[in-house]
């Protein structure tokens, strides 16, 4: 991003115990910007009238696409009646949530497809966390308390889980290269390297 914009919005998708939320963390710490990830899920969930936990359900299933629902918004806003399901409502207000917190000023979202909802900006860094298998089986038995016989399982089960929301939502495929701007091997990095290059690289931004 020579001549690059100025950075305003990092949104960060990740693999499972890739450490993408703590990086996420440390870079909204060290730019003093907020953060959001799960806040998104809880605010969609209360304005839906429904719990977190439903939602996360849905996205297990959910074969409908965000597009969908956007098409719908949009012929809804020019006076077309549009049927909108229960399950495109939520991913829709988790879009326009997300929207709102860009509008608001500089911010880090993870995960929730916020690169792809937020494409027609210029001024969004979008950073993908990866990380081999034996650190993340590690970091899942240490810091989140997976058992570690059920570990390698796990990774597997929130990857897919991750990967077909991010589908369901773009038609894209979640670990694709073109999607982002930033893809990190916190593995070989390390988690406090990763989020030092993401700031780095918004602060120069909006030096130059």
């Amino acid at each position: 991003m020579d001549g690059m914009e100025k950075i305003a919005i990092i949104t960060i998708e990740r693999e499972y115990a890739s450490g993408g939320s703590e990086i996420g963390k440390r870079v909204s710490q060290r730019l003093g910007i907020p953060v959001y990830g799960h806040e998104i899920l809880e605010m969609a969930a209360k304005r839906g009238n429904t719990t977190p936990e439903y939602i996360e359900h849905l996205e297990e299933t959910d074969t409908n696409s965000l597009l969908y629902s956007l098409l719908m918004m949009a012929k809804t806003a020019v006076g077309q009646p549009a049927q909108i399901s229960g399950n495109d409502a939520l991913n829709l207000l988790e879009a326009r949530i997300i929207e709102e917190m860009a509008r608001r000023g500089r911010c880090v979202i993870v995960g929730r497809c916020a690169g792809w909802i937020l494409r027609d900006r210029r001024d969004v860094l979008n950073v993908f966390i990866h990380a081999d298998e034996e650190t993340r089986i590690k970091r899942a038995v240490e810091v989140y308390g997976v058992p570690e016989g059920q570990a390698a399982a796990t990774l597997r089960q929130f990857d897919r889980r991750r990967a077909n929301f991010y589908h369901a939502n773009t038609n894209l495929a979640w670990k694709e290269k073109d999607g982002y701007h930033m893809v990190l091997d916190s593995g070989k990095l390390g988690i406090g390297a990763c989020a030092d290059l993401i700031a780095h690289l918004v602060e120069r931004s909006r030096a130059a």
